[in-house]
């Protein structure tokens, strides 16, 4: 099979490159016949965007089109062009590369389908396509692509219906779906959310959709960027550009298509049915520092608020003014539902506010202004929740300020003053405000070109209705605290000694002794055993231990060794130990024929604490996950588990500590013990250590559970499982 040279690849799409490719001023349209839809919308685009100052016809057939002549090859061209945009099917595209390679063009953008969406010869294809265009030194965007829009250029080669010339703007934006793209840029655009740069990558076989974040990363106009993906090709990469774009201070919203819940990898484990597929990309999102949103519209919306906010709060307690009753009870239920706070007024701004409010009024957070404030007249052209506003922004308990606007007029009126005046006010209050503002249209309407004047005059951006605002929000506050949070790479994370992995089976389970063994190479804290033999042996090692000891059946045929009764808890003295041993190893014996039992472990009971369950599993895009979960209810009813791609370091395990919701009772609640989190840190890295050294052929390694009671921390139970992979 034919594969392409990653190196070589990379070095026709590096930012350097894209800037030229997204800066093209003349280009070559090669397939456009007269009856083309695509090419009359690609013309049409091209004429709207304004930037592109050359567009030459190649066709072999029509001697014009358009009313334009044409050449018949991109080689009878007189001078070379910055791009050829080819509209051909393609058994053709091959030739027509090798032209423009030959005619000095450096950029092409395929239009054509019938590539890796079409099975496997259609992936040959592809993969023929890719290395030619490596060969060529051609940068190529495709195939099965509709192209892209460079809005501060004015370079818009864009093959879809286009009515209006692009607004510019500091949002980025790269998609993985044409239909995608052009659906999308027509929301933003009607929301008033300006572009750097729109780009569909179609079937990304050299350009792909992170090639075209790096270098929107690197794009001094760019100040957020929206990210549309169909899967993760690199994830190495993603968390790269991840910690590149949050050192740049530019965040990344990104909506990933499909979230299923199938292709859980164990059914051996707890953990397996902890990191499914979708939980796993919403921790590796997290860890990159992007902002996973649930629909298109929020991904424009967040993108949006991020890009044309000059300052982000640095918390999540809200002010609210509006001048709908109905509106505030809807700005509380969001808010709760985001995480957002709503603090009561400050007793000075609560004054403030009541002075300018009638008796009857509640001054509440979030503040109805009521009838009253629109009846009562006002020394300059505003509203009473534009007065009230830049008093609440002044109040020291909050971290920023919303306000839910009336609609702003289509037109211009006939006498402007109001309304301009108004808007320059309001553009005054909030950047005098010494918290940020953010303001909001009451429901997802369009914006006029003339209310569009209104507000990039005086610096103002206005969210697409309140549910997108506060969902929007939400999402800022969460990015704000995590940006300074980069992704740490574990390095000097320790070497577990080979003959520790070398003990266990190539595939299949573990026994627990094999699995123990792992774990105490890797430094991981763990309750003493003894592997014992016989009844004499059992009543020896339990007569040792001083008082009650945990008996557990030791065998790779068996992983869940109470399901079979292989497990008696309490045992206290050497008599009952002997007992339990003939009795565990009887009945493992009849429920479990034929297996291979090594003996029993023996070791001593604990004090009660609080158990956790630690597993690592292998996500077939991600490579090796850690799962940490409290014990009992909380991961079997309450779904309460953190996830992480491995490599990670102490600091980034407290975090993982931190958001579970049963978090309160690691730290001592209700008269509990508080745990040792830093010891509980370094053991849960340590169980992480133990399960990348197994190597490729690990499937799930699984404390359950791991026991902390203050500074003591434990591992009772090891289960570890292993498949045969290609490299194992």
């Amino acid at each position: 099979m034919l594969t392409v040279d990653y190196a070589a690849r990379r070095s026709i799409v590096e930012p350097d490159r894209l800037r030229r490719f997204f800066g093209a001023r003349s280009i070559a349209v090669v397939g456009a016949s007269p009856s083309s839809s695509w090419a009359r919308n690609l013309l049409n685009a091209l004429e709207l965007g304004g930037g592109v100052r050359d567009v030459r016809f190649v066709h072999p057939k029509y001697g014009e089109v358009f009313g334009k002549p044409t050449v018949p090859t991109l080689r009878d061209l007189e001078k070379p062009v910055d791009m050829a945009y080819i509209m051909v099917g393609p058994s053709r595209v091959d030739a027509i590369l090798e032209d423009a390679a030959a005619a000095g063009i450096k950029n092409a953008v395929i239009l054509a389908s019938g590539y890796g969406e079409s099975g496997a010869d259609g992936r040959d294809r592809q993969r023929r396509l890719a290395q030619s265009a490596v060969d060529l030194d051609l940068t190529l965007m495709g195939p099965n692509t509709i192209g892209f829009i460079n809005a501060v250029d004015g370079v818009v080669p864009w093959a879809v219906a286009t009515e209006s010339a692009p607004v510019a703007g500091p949002v980025g934006a790269v998609f993985e779906s044409g239909s995608m793209a052009r659906a999308t840029y027509q929301f933003a655009q009607a929301h008033g959310v300006g572009s750097t740069l729109w780009a569909s990558v179609g079937n990304s076989a050299v350009l792909t959709s992170l090639d075209v974040l790096d270098y929107l990363i690197e794009d001094e106009s760019t100040r957020a960027i929206a990210l549309f993906l169909e899967t993760v090709r690199e994830p190495d990469r993603l968390f790269e550009l991840g910690t590149k774009a949050l050192r740049a201070g530019k965040p990344i919203v990104v909506y990933k298509a499909g979230r299923s819940e199938e292709g859980m990898r164990s059914a051996m484990a707890h953990t397996g049915a902890m990191a499914t597929d979708d939980a796993v990309v919403d921790a590796a999102f997290r860890q990159a520092g992007m902002v996973r949103v649930e629909s298109v519209e929020e991904l424009v919306a967040t993108a949006g608020v991020f890009g044309y906010s000059p300052r982000l709060p640095d918390g999540r307690r809200m002010g609210v003014v509006t001048s709908s009753g109905g509106g505030c009870n809807i700005i509380a239920d969001l808010a709760l539902v985001n995480g957002l706070a709503l603090p009561g007024w400050q007793e000075d701004t609560g004054a403030k506010l009541a002075a300018h409010l009638p008796e009857f009024a509640s001054i509440l957070n979030p503040l109805d202004t009521t009838g009253f404030g629109h009846a009562r007249a006002r020394p300059r052209p505003t509203k009473a929740e534009d007065d009230l506003m830049e008093i609440a922004v002044e109040d020291s308990g909050i971290d920023f300020m919303f306000s839910m606007m009336t609609p702003l007029p289509d037109e211009r009126p006939e006498d402007p003053t109001f309304i301009e005046s108004r808007m320059k006010i309001i553009g005054e209050i909030v950047a005098a405000s010494p918290v940020p503002v953010f303001l909001s249209s009451n429901t997802c309407l369009d914006i006029s070109p003339y209310a569009l004047s209104l507000l990039s005059e005086n610096k103002l951006f206005l969210l697409p209705g309140v549910d997108l605002a506060i969902t929007s929000l939400g999402h800022v506050a969460r990015w704000v605290e995590q940006r300074d949070a980069l992704r740490v790479t574990a390095s000097g994370t320790g070497e577990v000694p080979p003959a520790a992995v070398g003990d266990g089976p190539t595939a299949g389970t573990w026994a627990e002794d094999e699995g123990r063994a792992l774990l105490e190479a890797a430094g991981v804290p763990i309750v003493p055993a003894v592997l014992v033999h016989s009844a004499a042996e059992a009543a020896g090692a339990a007569a040792k231990a001083g008082g009650p000891v945990a008996m557990k059946i030791c065998s790779r045929a068996v992983a869940h060794k109470s399901d079979v009764g292989g497990v008696v808890l309490g045992v206290e003295g050497a008599g009952a130990a002997a007992t339990a041993y003939d009795s565990i190893t009887a009945t493992v014996a009849r429920n479990v024929p034929g297996a291979d039992l090594r003996g029993v472990l023996v070791s001593p009971m604990r004090e009660p604490g609080q158990e956790l369950l630690v597993g690592v599993t292998v996500d077939s895009t991600f490579g090796p996950v850690l799962a940490v979960g409290l014990g009992g209810i909380w991961v079997e009813v309450m779904k309460d588990t953190s996830l992480r791609v491995l490599p990670v370091d102490a600091r980034e395990v407290r975090r993982m500590l931190g958001e579970l919701k049963g978090a309160a009772l690691l730290r001592g609640a209700r008269g509990s013990t508080a745990a040792d989190l830093d010891a509980l840190s370094e053991a849960i890295v340590a169980i992480s250590r133990a399960a990348l050294s197994v190597g490729p052929s690990l499937d799930t390694l699984e404390v359950n559970p791991l026991r902390v009671n203050g500074s003591r921390v434990e591992a009772l139970d090891v289960l570890v499982t292993a498949t045969v992979g290609e490299d194992a």
